[in-house]
């Protein structure tokens, strides 16, 4: 098959970006021609059967890249329509055969939001143009009917949908993310968990904490901050990704250098990171206190390496955590005290966490990369046929 895929860009430690790289590399391994329509994409390898196409776009500011990006992308596969078996978008575009929501569904993340912010928030939420521009996109593609199926990436985004834009069921499929089986595994940990915890000065003894994701608010950093400062025992906390450092003083900035906040404990700023694997291979736990998450890759990541895992009913991934079994869910990022608790269970109770960790190994086999594309290729098959 010949196959458009439509995403703005790729960066090495942006998740959504991170598994349309490997999906589509996936598809060109299986043999399908693919040509991606972005501003930007720099793959670290060279396929024969990936082409590249760029899209014009001005990128000085979110508002005129997402606008100018969506109406490009949209004059562009309309006039090659014919070359292309398949038109899927990873973004929220105009023209397209397949919208997969991979972002989720924006009102929701600005409802969700809206209840959690104060005067101020709300305000900024309002005269925001960006969040008009991407709710505009997002009602012109579900109300505007610009696709001829929509991929959800969990059942939470699907309900989101159908709830607010009247979306038929029998127009949303549900297809979980796929995870790389060998990249993430808890093998790792006899290779890099040394190696990553000298590099932040942290002993073998320490129990640690890791979070890994971009866009510190709406994952739920504050919240985990506290949690961790709530603790009377020793923790240390490594923060992966790319975010606006939470409003708690002092900051533990400067990644390896390390710092100590609130009750000695231990947070470390990390910065984005290209191994990432090696980061889940030194932690015990993997905690994402998330307002909003669709699904959420480093979930399964985590869950691969052989983490337990705690998240809010607020992700998409808390469908296929059984509490208690993979790790814990609880009810709202705000609620501090239930995260610590969790926190805490996991640091005292060595046994069970080990046995949590191996659950959640078995989890994340079942979500291979080769299940998903089976499944986006049936897709493909029923659309193409129709």
């Amino acid at each position: 098959m010949k196959i458009a895929i439509i995403r703005k860009k790729y960066t090495f430690h942006g998740g959504a970006e991170g598994f349309s790289s490997s999906f589509i590399e996936n598809l060109a391994n299986d043999g399908h021609e693919i040509h991606i329509f972005a501003i930007k994409w720099q793959s670290e390898t060279a396929h024969k059967n990936i082409h590249f196409h760029k899209v014009p776009a001005l990128t000085f500011l979110s508002f005129l890249r997402d606008f100018t990006f969506a109406v490009s992308s949209y004059f562009m596969l309309r006039k090659e329509r014919e070359n292309f078996d398949i038109i899927q978008t990873h973004d929220k575009t105009l023209y397209q055969d397949i919208y997969r929501a991979g972002d989720g569904c924006h009102i929701e993340w600005l409802s969700q939001r809206w209840k959690r912010t104060g005067p101020a928030g709300k305000i900024s939420i309002i005269l925001n143009p960006y969040h008009w521009l991407i709710l505009l996109l997002e009602r012109a593609i579900f109300r505007g009917h610009r696709y001829k199926k929509i991929i959800a990436i969990s059942e939470m985004v699907k309900k989101n949908i159908a709830e607010n834009y009247g979306i038929p069921s029998s127009e949303i499929d549900v297809i979980y993310n796929g995870v790389d089986l060998d990249k993430y595994t808890p093998q790792n940990r006899e290779v890099y968990r040394s190696e990553i915890r000298k590099k932040h000065r942290l002993s073998d003894k320490d129990f640690v904490v890791l979070f890994v994701g971009s866009g510190f608010e709406r994952k739920g950093v504050p919240y985990l901050i506290e949690a961790v400062q709530s603790l009377p025992e020793q923790v240390s906390l490594l923060i992966v990704g790319k975010g606006k450092h939470p409003p708690v003083s002092p900051l533990a900035k400067g990644g390896t250098k390390g710092g100590s906040i609130g009750r000695n404990q231990n947070i470390l700023f990390c910065g984005p990171q290209k191994e990432i694997q090696k980061y889940y291979a030194a932690a015990d736990i993997f905690v994402f206190p998330t307002m909003y998450e669709p699904f959420g890759n480093v979930h399964l990541e985590a869950l691969a390496s052989g983490l337990p895992v705690i998240t809010t009913k607020n992700s998409g991934a808390s469908e296929i955590i059984k509490d208690g079994e993979h790790g814990f869910v609880v009810n709202k990022p705000e609620t501090v005290e239930a995260i610590a608790g969790k926190i805490k269970s996991l640091m005292q109770d060595r046994e069970a966490r080990e046995a949590m960790g191996r659950n959640a190994r078995s989890l994340a086999e079942e979500f291979t990369f080769e299940k998903h594309i089976g499944k986006i290729k049936k897709l493909y098959e029923s659309i193409i046929n129709e």
